[in-house]
């Protein structure tokens, strides 16, 4: 009965012991790096962008971007230009009601550097919507170089570490 006890136990211990020990070599022999290489889904202007999560699916697109003259005289944020960027999106399926603010997005400019939010008075904030149901809004950011280039970055989840896609704009 001791030997049975002791070859069940040696056994757990032995494929406890090798189940930690799995190689990260690539088939060639050689070892992966730390940071993985992921490939995001990439838009363009007006087209549609369908966000799929554990409580349903949505609709998102970004319709215009444009230049305004408009600035802020209490705001803090220097802005040698101001871009305005209108979206729209439609809670397909969602169990929850949908939301999307520049707070979801991450925006960069031709050479990388993050843009900060600019306070307009006169931009469409976007509604919450439910099931069936569609808003649009839109927001404003500082841009102090000449390019007329930008990269969205749209967060479904606010608190993910990674992006659920890239979005280029040209104007």
């Amino acid at each position: 009965m001791k030997k049975r006890s002791f070859l069940v136990f040696s056994v757990i211990l032995l494929l406890i012991t090798l189940t930690g020990c799995e190689s990260s070599a690539t088939t060639s022999g050689t070892q992966s790096s730390n940071t993985p290489t992921v490939s995001k889904k990439t838009y363009g202007l007006n087209e549609d962008i369908y966000i799929t999560n554990d409580s349903g699916e949505y609709r998102l697109k970004i319709t215009n971007i444009k230049e305004t003259s408009d600035r802020n005289e209490y705001s803090d944020v220097d802005a040698d230009r101001v871009v305005i960027i209108s979206y729209e999106y439609e809670n397909i399926s969602l169990n929850d009601d949908l939301y999307i603010t520049e707070y979801d997005f991450k925006v960069y400019d031709a050479d990388s550097n993050s843009l900060e939010d600019y306070p307009i008075y006169d931009i469409k904030y976007s509604d919450t919507v439910g099931v069936g149901r569609k808003s649009s809004g839109e927001m404003a950011f500082a841009l102090n170089n000449s390019s007329n280039y930008l990269e969205l970055e749209y967060y479904d989840n606010f608190w993910n570490s990674s992006s659920d896609c890239i979005i280029k704009l040209e104007w």
